[in-house]
């Protein structure tokens, strides 16, 4: 008997040992309980803060604000702020029931009178509206506390998908001022913003009352870092805990990283495509015939292989692949002999010279100089004298829009998914990026298909003129793709939980540091 109840002694302590290095490990899941500070440090190759001349104010990725839905991992809108999006027969009307309970970081309620008024804003002030979402309503209103009605001229299948993320932020009343501009901040999300130093830093901290699961980091600094080898070289000694950016790492910088035990590279597959655009305007790429033969010369598949070092998918859609139901693979192609055959066609006797604008930015975040030089020497071939210059932002765009260049690089991101992103404001002869990036493309039959398939009475309907679109768009080649875009990002062991979405928002509301 005495055996026994030591036998039955011995088996509760070490079931109660077992316990106790479960609590242990558990710990480690629980960082709030494993006693090191929750602030992390992330370098960035650009600005945060977009500023008030814009709908949000600060940059998605922050955390801050939300919309009233959000582009899920197969790019169509989860509901976010909304819990319910219903239209009528017409497509132009929809009623949007939006989530109880939320509170802004002012501490006043998320209600249909906060929603209109963030929806007025940007109606009433076209230079915020950047993404168009509100071109053709005609009126918004509160039906109740918690329920929105949205009245459009004209049918508007992607409403769910226009106003997620960045299409619609939604803020408190007393976030702006009376001309619209957001003068602080006050948004929904798991963090708060509070502190911003220009051209350094961007300094959020957690929503202790956010609506969802509260974050377990404290505190999150965004530094701006614009050189990629001095973020780099910060990560490596520990002035900052990650590079979580789309064009935050280099390829080059990837193999460097997977060698320090210190640090953990990731990558994933996001909805940026990098281009080569053509000024359609003026000699030599007002015509197709060489705009079409040097996208024919690219070799796609070398350029990621060498220049990507792999990190990157050579694009054979007009757009991101990601949005599988949209695009229309094996359009865009290699084939030097025919490349030859058309600009043939257009070529003349004497050497011609090209302006090659490279954005000095954009160039410390993707090798668009490795690039730029590859195609410098590949058109060569058509008798081409290429000058590569390279511009600081502010000039680049300038000269864009003034049409002063005669092929660039650029990046773009079709940020809510939908096909419209790309060609209302690419294709369509006044489109946003048509216009501010210098193409000058006009096709009247483009700007029918583009029309018509914005207002397409259904997924089917729409999707057939997209395809006649995608077609065109390879025949005329305003501009052609190259690559979309992997995402590499690193960080310091230490760090846990840190990832990104398509759209390279990273996930502070569930990252957190352990020891």
């Amino acid at each position: 008997m005495r055996f026994k109840k030591a036998v039955l002694l011995l088996l509760v302590m070490l079931l109660f040992c077992g316990l106790l290095l479960g609590c242990g490990s558990d710990k480690q899941e629980q960082p709030q309980e494993n006693n090191v500070p929750q602030e992390l440090v992330i370098g960035i190759g650009r600005d945060f803060y977009d500023g008030p001349e814009t709908a949000n104010l600060l940059h998605g990725s922050t955390g801050v604000w939300e919309g009233l839905t959000y582009p899920g991992e197969n790019l169509e809108p989860v509901m976010q702020l909304a819990t319910k999006i219903t239209p009528d027969e017409t497509n132009k009307v929809w009623t949007v029931s939006l989530r109880q309970g939320v509170k802004f970081h002012d501490d006043s309620p998320l209600n249909a009178e906060a929603v209109v008024k963030s929806v007025m804003r940007l109606k009433d002030n076209p230079k915020l509206d950047g993404y168009g979402t509100f071109l053709t309503l005609d009126k918004v209103e509160a039906i109740d506390d918690q329920t929105v009605k949205f009245t459009y001229k004209s049918a508007e299948p992607a409403f769910a998908a226009k106003v997620a993320y960045h299409g619609c932020p939604i803020f408190s009343i007393k976030s702006f001022d009376e001309a619209g501009k957001v003068t602080h901040p006050y948004g929904t999300g798991p963090f708060k913003f509070e502190e911003y130093k220009k051209g350094e830093e961007l300094v959020i901290v957690r929503n202790d009352n956010y609506w969802g699961e509260k974050a377990k980091l404290e505190k999150v600094t965004f530094k701006t870092v614009s050189d990629a080898s001095t973020r780099l070289a910060a990560l490596t000694a520990g002035e900052i805990d990650a590079i979580v950016d789309v064009g935050g790492v280099l390829p080059e910088q990837a193999s460097t990283i997977k060698e320090n035990k210190n640090l953990v590279l990731l990558s994933r597959p996001v909805t940026t495509s990098h281009y080569l655009i053509f000024n359609n305007k003026k000699e030599p790429f007002n015509d197709k015939n060489l705009r079409k033969a040097v996208s024919l010369s690219l070799n796609r598949k070398e350029l990621v292989d060498k220049v990507m070092s792999g990190y990157g998918e050579p694009a054979d859609t007009i757009y991101t692949s990601l949005a599988e139901k949209w695009v229309t693979k094996g359009l865009w192609k290699t084939d030097k002999a025919k490349a030859k055959e058309l600009a043939a066609k257009v070529q003349t006797d004497k050497t011609q010279k090209l302006d090659f604008v490279i954005n000095a930015s954009l160039a410390n975040r993707w090798p668009y100089k490795s690039i730029a030089e590859i195609l410098q020497s590949e058109l060569k071939e058509f008798d081409f004298d290429v000058e590569l210059r390279v511009m600081e932002m502010a000039a680049w765009k300038d000269a864009l829009e003034k049409g002063e260049y005669d092929i660039t690089l650029s990046p773009y991101t079709l940020m809510t998914g939908d096909p419209d992103f790309f060609f209302g404001r690419w294709i369509q002869s006044k489109g946003q990026m048509n216009v501010a990036r210098g193409l000058g493309y006009n096709n009247p039959e483009a700007d029918r298909l583009v029309a018509e398939a914005a207002a397409g009475k259904d997924m089917a309907a729409r999707q057939k003129v997209y395809g006649e679109l995608e077609k065109l768009v390879a025949e005329d080649v305003p501009l052609a793709p190259i690559y979309n875009d992997v995402c590499i990002y690193a960080t310091k062991k230490t760090v846990h939980d840190l990832k990104i979405d398509p759209l390279f928002k990273p996930s502070l509301e569930k990252a957190w540091i352990g020891k």
